[in-house]
């Protein structure tokens, strides 16, 4: 523990990264050593001297203890790159944090994971597919990583818990800064299947030049990176980039070429992205035999029991469809497909996406 507040306090320093700290230990032999060097023996050991005079005013004003109030009060604990409990696979990157403020528990089984990412402005398409893919590979033990933002990411953390598996979600932001706000039931639930993991400082707001930081932390977390939907300018393709630097796989699911949402996403398997049409593509590259999730069994239990609900659930897809158009293409009354259409969504099979607009849910 008190070596963990020696890394925590090198760590509040924005000059000194986790080579710097490496450089501190090696020279000292540890960090308390290293903390409570003079200024002198901060440039003997190598620090560079704007480095060192930053250092030193940093020392001056911490208040340790106090900052080790903020991660108990926030519900947190601290992993440190020293510890054996530090992910992997992330420590293997070129710039891994120093310091991870946790909430929740990462365990060894996350060691096998996948990012996934997507634009913010998701369709009904992408966030159908995110839910999915993440509900089945969660189901059969793949950690489910993505950032809790709207669109793709809630809907992949959304289908991770439904599968009944593992998902942990990375912040931009301090662990105690759930952003968005509304996500901060969703946040609670995963904390209780999996964490919350930031390299940021507690009380960190939310700002755009923390998300490329965070980015590398989900894919340096992973095996690979799915990308569920993606315009062709997209936060998403800036993890993809981390992840080609780091080695990771990168996986696609294809889009409708009339809609730019996915053109990115399209552009993606263009470059040599995998194809993913199902679960199965992405756990054979992972070596994981397919074992259909209970959850999906179960809602296919669940069917119309009138010939015009079946009807209804024919004409329906992951795109949204007007009741006007629904009422022509069936030649029934207003009352008739509304009546319907209600019965649809009590037993789930249907969902209202917008003004007198409706789509299956859960379509695959």
């Amino acid at each position: 523990m008190d070596e963990a507040r020696y890394w925590l306090a090198f760590s509040l320093s924005p000059q000194v990264g986790s080579s710097r700290i490496q450089q501190l230990i090696t020279y000292f032999g540890s960090l308390e050593a290293a903390w409570k060097a003079t200024l002198t023996e901060w440039l003997e050991a190598g620090l560079p001297q704007s480095v060192a005079h930053d250092l030193r005013r940093h020392r001056d004003s911490l208040d340790m203890v106090a900052e080790w109030k903020k991660i108990m009060k926030a519900g947190a604990h601290i992993i440190t790159l020293a510890d054996d409990s530090y992910p992997t696979l992330l420590r293997k990157i070129s710039n891994p944090p120093a310091v991870l403020y946790v909430r929740g528990e990462l365990l060894q089984e996350d060691d096998l994971a996948l990012a996934v990412v997507g634009t913010r402005r998701a369709t009904h398409y992408g966030k159908d597919a995110a839910r999915y893919l993440a509900r089945e590979l969660a189901a059969n033990g793949v950690t489910i990583i993505s950032g809790l933002a709207q669109g793709i990411d809630s809907a992949a953390h959304e289908g991770a818990l439904e599968g009944q598996g593992r998902t942990v979600a990375i912040f931009g932001s301090g662990i105690d800064q759930v952003y968005p706000r509304e996500h901060q039931p969703l946040a609670e639930r995963i904390v209780q299947r999996g964490a919350l993991v930031s390299e940021l400082p507690i009380g960190t707001p939310p700002q755009a030049l923390n998300f490329p930081r965070r980015n590398r932390i989900m894919s340096g977390m992973a095996l690979g990176v799915l990308v569920v939907e993606a315009p062709a300018k997209s936060g998403a393709l800036i993890t993809v980039e981390s992840a080609l630097e780091q080695g990771r796989d990168v996986f696609a699911v294809p889009h409708s070429i009339f809609n730019a949402a996915g053109s990115g996403t399209n552009q993606l398997i263009q470059e040599g992205a995998k194809l993913v049409m199902g679960p199965q593509d992405i756990l054979s590259e992972l070596q994981i035999s397919y074992q259909q999730n209970e959850t999906e069994r179960r809602t296919q239990e669940v069917v119309p029991e009138s010939p015009l609900e079946a009807a209804l659930l024919a004409e329906l897809s992951s795109e949204p469809r007007h009741v006007d158009d629904l009422i022509r293409q069936l030649g029934l009354s207003s009352a008739e497909v509304l009546a319907a259409l209600a019965i649809l969504e009590l037993k789930g099979l249907a969902q209202m996406t917008g003004h007198m607009q409706y789509c299956r849910a859960n379509p695959l």
